[in-house]
């Protein structure tokens, strides 16, 4: 009982049980209740008709009674199943004639409307065994051959052995509601049981791939079949195991590139102090400036890892307000130090405005000038931007002397990913500025991207008015 499938065949096929059940039962009812009216209407046409062959014979047997010629003539009158009786005053038998009386002994008195008839005669077919009272009603008043009074009736009798009509007609349709609703069962549980199997087996497909999952095989996938709701669950399912799977492969790149990120300039510091304290130098200033050089590098390292994870835990907190765009662009020039450098050149719209956080866009801009300054030579030109759009106010960071490819251009955003192959700290910085960039804007529900041409490179960041 706890497999699911278990369960949903016994719901379903115990619900369409009891429907068959109910539709069989409803119909053995309704023949019932049809035949019995059936039977209503020719006890009616019957008794007009034995009243109209009453009416007959009495007239034939009328102060002849009880001849034997005279019944012989009675008996061509009555039907295949239909017996005569004739009584005296007294309720006594005087003869009986017809179906099952053609010989032997019977007796029967009639009192009071009922007659009762104990019989065991030699009929045709066989013996007759009969034991009943039946409402003959008040029968037909006739003068006897010695001018007693008498009364006839006519009755119908029943057939030899217990095999009723009725009875057999009943038993029939019994049988056959029977065999059908047993059958249309069948086939409900059977029916049942492949939409179960077709429901569960997905379910259980996504079952056993969520246990691998867990266990770690982050490639799992799980077939997904149609469009209903466990197709979409299956499609959520593998979703969720391809973002799992790229943040497993994004953990351990990060790894990967801080252990290397971190491995050169602790080597470098390493070396510079193990220098200073075998005492090979004799002026230890020189080194310890590289050393406090070499740790500059990795604080600045640090606190940028430090933003990114905040940026990628969704853990940063976000002051929106309508900023003036030349104000943050001007602020930030000075910051990186670019305002006296003669390679800037700045074209602003000193109206536009957008929605955003004024020390995080900045950040933006600080560090998209930072990439270009470290990137442009000194006889190039780097150029900040704006324009705008009905619904976008646009940042863009120019520089000559640089390119990058398809590829470059698609990466450029990942965290510790550089154009240099050689991933020199001196050209490329820490690789976590542009990663930064690109988290800080869509959190602000911009959207930020990069291209390349025969003049340079350019970095624009687009933001709401």
């Amino acid at each position: 009982m706890r497999s699911l499938q278990t369960r949903l065949l016994l719901a379903v096929g115990l619900l369409a049980v009891a429907a068959v059940a109910a539709v069989a039962f409803s119909a053995r009812e309704s023949t019932r209740l049809e035949f019995r009216r059936f039977q209503e209407v020719q006890k009616v046409r019957a008794t007009g008709d034995v009243e109209a062959t009453l009416d007959r014979v009495a007239s034939t047997l009328d102060g002849k009674c009880c001849a034997d010629d005279v019944m012989a003539s009675v008996l061509p009158q009555l039907a295949a199943e239909q017996a005569v009786f004739v009584f005296d005053a007294a309720g006594t038998l005087r003869v009986a004639a017809g179906a099952g009386i053609a010989a032997g002994s019977i007796f029967a008195s009639y009192q009071s409307g009922l007659l009762n008839i104990n019989s065991h005669a030699t009929a045709s077919g066989g013996q007759l065994e009969m034991s009943f009272t039946i409402k003959g009603g008040p029968g037909k008043r006739i003068h006897l051959a010695d001018r007693a009074d008498g009364t006839v009736l006519i009755v119908s009798m029943p057939p030899p052995g217990n095999d009723q009509p009725a009875a057999q007609f009943l038993g029939s349709v019994d049988r056959r509601l029977l065999i059908v609703t047993s059958a249309i069962a069948l086939v409900a549980l059977l029916i049942t049981g492949a939409i179960a199997r077709r429901i569960i087996r997905p379910i259980a497909e996504l079952r056993n791939a969520t246990r691998d999952l867990a266990a770690g095989q982050l490639s799992r996938r799980v077939e997904v079949r149609g469009s209903d709701e466990v197709a979409e669950l299956a499609r959520g399912f593998n979703h969720m195991a391809s973002e799992l799977e790229r943040q497993e492969s994004l953990r351990r790149d990060l790894v990967h590139d801080v252990a290397h990120e971190l491995r050169t300039p602790l080597t470098a510091l390493r070396c510079r102090v193990e220098t200073v304290l075998d005492g090979m130098v004799d002026d230890p200033k020189p080194a310890l400036r590289q050393v406090n050089e070499d740790v500059e590098h990795l604080s600045q390292l640090v606190s940028d890892l430090e933003d990114l994870a905040r940026a990628e835990a969704r853990e940063l907190t976000f002051t929106i307000a309508d900023v003036r765009i030349a104000d943050v662009c001007v602020s930030a020039v000075r910051v990186a130090g670019l305002d006296e450098d003669a390679r800037v050149q700045l074209r602003f719209d000193d109206s536009l405005m957008a929605r955003a956080d004024a020390v995080r866009l900045r950040q933006i801009v600080l560090n998209l000038l930072t990439n270009a300054d470290r990137h442009t030579p000194v006889d190039g030109v780097i150029t900040l931007s704006t324009s705008a759009s009905a619904a976008e106010a646009v940042i863009s960071v120019h520089n000559t002397g640089s390119a990058l490819t398809p590829d470059e251009l698609a990466r450029v955003f990942d965290r510790f990913y550089r154009a240099d192959p050689a991933r020199q700290r001196a050209t490329g910085g820490s690789g976590l500025g542009l990663a930064i960039v690109r988290h800080l804007v869509e959190a602000q529900r911009g959207r930020v991207w990069a291209t390349s041409d025969a003049t340079g490179v350019t970095f624009s960041v687009a933001l709401p008015r």
